[in-house]
């Protein structure tokens, strides 16, 4: 798994990029990145691009990931930001385990919103509400 994160200032947006094979170990890395980034920029939304990254994984471990980045996001001081995961809809597997960890996340309080259209997300980055 290979990602890129960038900090974009005249929207206030970390953007993160992720392709290849999915790995917990760097996705936590990916995390971090961002988190950090968050909290130097004092409030940046997330968008988190995974449209190239390959994944399988269960709804199991889609609730799973969703507690582990809970509780991995609690150890910086800026946890809740407005987060956008774009994504591909590969097959029915993948949709359904991107909108468990999208309603598990939210149940938990984290503010993550999934897409498959870069555009939607974008717009909803970017509406003020």
């Amino acid at each position: 798994m290979e990602y890129i994160v960038q900090y974009r200032e005249d929207q206030n947006i970390v953007a993160a990029t992720a392709k290849g094979e999915w790995d917990p170990r760097v996705d936590n890395d990916m995390v971090r990145e961002v988190m950090e980034i968050v909290d130097a920029s004092g409030g940046a939304k997330v968008l988190l691009d995974i449209r190239e990254l390959r994944f399988d994984i269960s709804i199991v471990r889609a609730l799973e990931r969703a507690l582990e980045v809970r509780e991995y996001r609690q150890g910086f001081k800026t946890v809740s930001r407005k987060t956008a995961i774009v994504y591909s809809s590969v097959n029915e597997k993948v949709d359904e385990s991107v909108i468990f960890f999208e309603t598990v996340s939210r149940n938990r309080g984290l503010p993550f919103l999934t897409f498959t259209d870069m555009g939607k997300a974008m717009a909803w980055l970017l509406e003020d509400k």
